[in-house]
């Protein structure tokens, strides 16, 4: 079996922490101490033995320093002979379950993982466990706390050479011996040949007589009972059968209330519908009247044709007088340029554009020759002014006409206003408004009391859910037919049996004790029926068993020695446990010896154990002498003790190869015995899993996964 992956999820450092594995040797390691190292294992061996139920103080050591929750939980893969597996433990909701991903088999109590655990690993015990394959740095010696685990799991083995076999077939052999002693007793002795049909038939009577004994005191017993429980029951019965009528009284009085209460609900309901439906049709009439009182508006339409009517005459007579306006302003400003060029109007006639001609010709010429340039100058200045003066009389005779113009604008933008105003007029008389104000006030009051009425009959629709208010006025009358029907029900009788609520709901319990009480009776006493009818014996039965009993009895006396052969057979039993143990033990010493050779580098090799008490004795050659293991060197300890934990996992767990996990246990090795051990190590992890917890990188060159925490781990 070898460990793939574990998750941690608030245990103890760990608020979340995930590590993988590879089969063969992995070095978990950290900067310094206190990094999580004893956390990992601590979770390992959590996960693969305890309870997710248990209510342990211990297991508060290990929820998270700094969660929130109040347990952890653990997620753990591995792998035993091509098959996966997922063991998942919540220590907060005390859920577990096995799932093996080849097989699909599952397992969802503590009791059948343990036991698959137990199968895949070797062992269901954390001590047994801690004891052999789980190895700590300050515990390489510490084996005290595991020596009752350690030592009814070597009482299962029995060495044969290679070759080992279970507890149960050297137990089959002590079988076969005390059969064999057994098969002796059968030879009659001189004295008597009865001895053991005697013991059998007194064994069979004291059999036969216990079991008529306790049928008989059980059935008397019964008869008594039966008496007792009939008189319970009639008791019981009475009770319950008062009770109950009292509460079926009850229970129909309170229908019958609630039926009323309910009816007189409804009945108010609809009265409050029918007052609601009544004043909203007052509303609606009051507002129709109105709506009909506001002379030359009759409907909505009509209201619109005439708003837009005069909408459009106001927009109309606004661009008209704005446009008037500012004809009115060009005429005014026409006129003033009129009157300033009439002055020059004169110059405007034949005889004034014929000497302006003749003059700017003359001022061009004398501006050509030589002599007479400054006089062409002269003329030609005469000539503009002459030529400006005529331009002047032509604006004049322009300007004039564009005043007739505007006159005759002005004139018709008058006459458009006054047939506008005869429009509106017109307007306003069809609405019966004399001005534009009055209907206005006459607009809004129809607006008003139209939306109004919109409005009530909304109201008035929704009450009425599209039915007529006769179905209510008839709905009404038969809650009241109803009413008094319900009333009628309620009975003086009835009224009597009134209970208040806590009495009520007191009377209710009660039935129900006393029919829980009734059935138990009921139940009770077919009981003591079926016993006593399939009762097999008597009193009588009982008294001649007492007699065959006792004259048995007076023979056995006779015959006491057989005690003696008892006797045999328990220390031929003890003999034969001695025998196991001490075949145990020489297989651990072997087992023992060929490690710690290893791991001294053949500096010792002899190994004696005292299996019963898991005492120790090393041969030292520098002593010439055996010494207990704590007697040597502080390495020699550490490297006797591994060895010893790794022959009690190869003889306890067998073919299981549960993984070794080792918290820096080679720190007392020097360099050649554990350069030694690390080559053996590396050997070993064919057949085992190997995690090695570890500060620095001395075992870095024999790893085939390397996990450093607080980082994610790297393969080698």
């Amino acid at each position: 079996m070898w460990l793939k992956r574990i998750d941690l999820k608030n245990f103890k450092r760990f608020n979340s922490f995930q590590a993988q594995f590879s089969p063969a040797i992995n070095v978990v390691k950290g900067p310094f101490n206190e990094i999580g190292k004893s956390t990992l294992l601590e979770g390992i061996v959590v996960a693969l033995f305890h309870n997710p139920k248990s209510t342990a103080k211990g297991l508060n050591d290990y929820v998270s320093w700094g969660s929130t929750t109040k347990q952890f939980r653990i997620s753990l893969e591995f792998e035993d002979k091509g098959n996966k597996y997922l063991l998942e433990k919540d220590f907060d909701k005390g859920t577990a379950r096995l799932i093996c991903d080849n097989t699909r088999e599952e397992f969802d109590t503590f009791r059948k993982i343990s036991e698959k655990v137990a199968e895949l690993l070797g062992t269901n015990s954390d001590t047994l466990f801690l004891c052999s394959s789980c190895i700590r740095q300050s515990q390489v010696s510490e084996i005290s706390s595991g020596k009752k685990e350690i030592s009814e799991s070597l009482e299962e083995i029995v060495s044969g050479g290679k070759e080992g076999i279970l507890a149960s077939q050297a137990m089959k052999k002590l079988d076969d011996k005390i059969s064999e002693m057994r098969k002796g007793l059968d030879r009659p002795a001189k004295s008597d040949g009865s001895l053991k049909s005697l013991k059998r038939q007194l064994e069979n009577c004291l059999r036969e007589y216990t079991g008529i004994e306790s049928e008989v005191s059980k059935v008397e017993a019964k008869k008594i009972e039966r008496v007792e429980v009939n008189k319970q029951l009639a008791e019981a019965k009475e009770q319950y059968e008062n009770a109950k009528a009292l509460l079926d009284k009850n229970k129909q009085r309170r229908d019958i209330e609630a039926s009323i209460n309910d009816l007189k609900h409804k009945c108010n309901d609809v009265e409050e519908l029918l007052d609601g439906i009544n004043e909203l049709m007052t509303k609606l009439e009051r507002a129709e009247e109105v709506l009909r009182s506001i002379e030359g508006l009759e409907n909505e339409q009509q209201v619109s044709e005439f708003r837009k009517g005069l909408d459009a005459i106001q927009n109309r007579r606004r661009d008209i007088e704005k446009d008037l306006a500012q004809r009115e302003e060009e005429l005014a400003g026409a006129r003033e340029n009129l009157d300033r060029r009439k002055a020059v109007r004169f110059l405007g006639s034949g005889k004034g554009i014929a000497t302006a001609i003749i003059i700017l010709t003359a001022g061009i010429i004398g501006a050509l020759v030589g002599p007479f340039y400054l006089l062409g100058l002269i003329i030609l200045g005469a000539a503009l002014l002459a030529i400006t003066m005529l331009w002047a009389r032509t604006a004049f005779i322009r300007d004039k006409t564009n005043i007739s113009g505007i006159d005759k604008r002005i004139k018709e933008m008058k006459e458009a206003l006054g047939k506008l105003g005869e429009e509106e007029k017109g307007l306003l008389a069809k609405a019966k408004c004399s001005t534009v104000v009055d209907f206005d006030k006459k607009e809004k009051d129809f607006k008003f009391w139209l939306k109004e009425k919109r409005s009530l009959e909304a109201q008035l629709k929704g009450m009425l859910r599209g039915k007529a208010i006769e179905d209510f006025q008839k709905q009404k009358r038969e809650i009241a037919r109803d009413l008094a029907v319900e009333e009628m029900k309620l009975t003086d009788d009835l009224k009597a049996t009134a209970l208040s609520s806590e009495e009520y709901i007191e009377l209710e319990r009660r039935v129900q004790r006393l029919a829980a009480k009734q059935n138990g009776l009921e139940k009770q006493e077919m009981e003591c029926e079926i016993t006593i009818k399939q009762a097999r014996f008597n009193i009588e039965d009982q008294i001649k068993l007492e007699e065959e009993r006792d004259r048995l009895r007076e023979e056995l006396k006779h015959e006491e020695s057989r005690v003696k052969i008892y006797e045999l057979a328990s220390e031929f039993i003890s003999q034969a446990r001695t025998e196991v143990l001490s075949s145990t033990g020489e297989a651990l010493e072997k087992e023992i010896q060929r490690y710690l050779a290893v791991f001294t580098n053949d500096k010792y090799k002899q190994v004696r154990v005292n299996k019963g008490a898991l005492e120790f004795w090393v041969y030292s050659d520098e002593k010439g002498d055996w010494a207990k293991p704590e007697e040597l060197s502080g390495g020699v300890i550490d490297e006797f003790y591994l060895a010893f934990r790794l022959a009690l996992a190869e003889l306890i767990f067998g073919d299981k190869k549960p993984p070794l996990i080792l918290d820096d246990p080679f720190v007392n090795f020097d360099s050649v015995r554990l350069a030694n051990t690390l080559n053996f190590f590396k050997t070993l992890a064919s057949d085992y899993q190997i995690i090695i917890f570890t500060l620095g990188d001395l075992y870095d060159k024999v790893a085939d996964n390397v996990i450093l925490l607080g980082e994610k781990e790297r393969p080698l």
